[in-house]
């Protein structure tokens, strides 16, 4: 009797070492599994503000253009309203850098904010 307690009580033992360790591999590999499922989350959260950065650029420089593209509608003498009678001395230029298909990267556009500078008075070579 004694015999068959301890032969029961080892197989006893036996089990639940390997349910033991089942339990500490299946527990490794959920772990495995969440942490490959965050990076995995991690990196696609990355692609999806790439994209959306990217968009948010787009439509800025879009909304960009468009705006200039209004302005000079307003603005320009053969414009909305403009005025054929319009003097050149208040046409405004300013240097604007770009670059076109044949790489020349300068041209002038009109400036609508230009200004004559009517209010910079001149100094004379001896207040240098």
């Amino acid at each position: 009797m004694k015999d068959h307690i301890v032969r029961v009580a080892n197989e006893a033992e036996f089990i639940l070492n390997r349910q033991r360790a089942e339990d500490v591999h299946k527990h490794a590999e959920f772990e495995s599994n969440c942490a490959q499922y965050a990076a995995d989350r991690r990196e696609e959260e990355k692609m999806c503000d790439h994209l959306i950065s990217a968009a948010k650029h787009r439509d800025h420089v879009t909304a960009n253009q468009l705006k200039q593209k209004i302005l000079n509608i307003l603005t320009n003498k053969h414009g909305a309203w403009g005025t054929m009678s319009q003097s050149q001395l208040h046409d405004f230029w300013r240097l604007d850098y770009w670059e076109d298909d044949l790489r020349r990267r300068r041209r002038f556009v009109r400036n609508a904010f230009g200004s004559t500078h009517s209010d910079v008075a001149l100094k004379s070579l001896e207040e240098y």
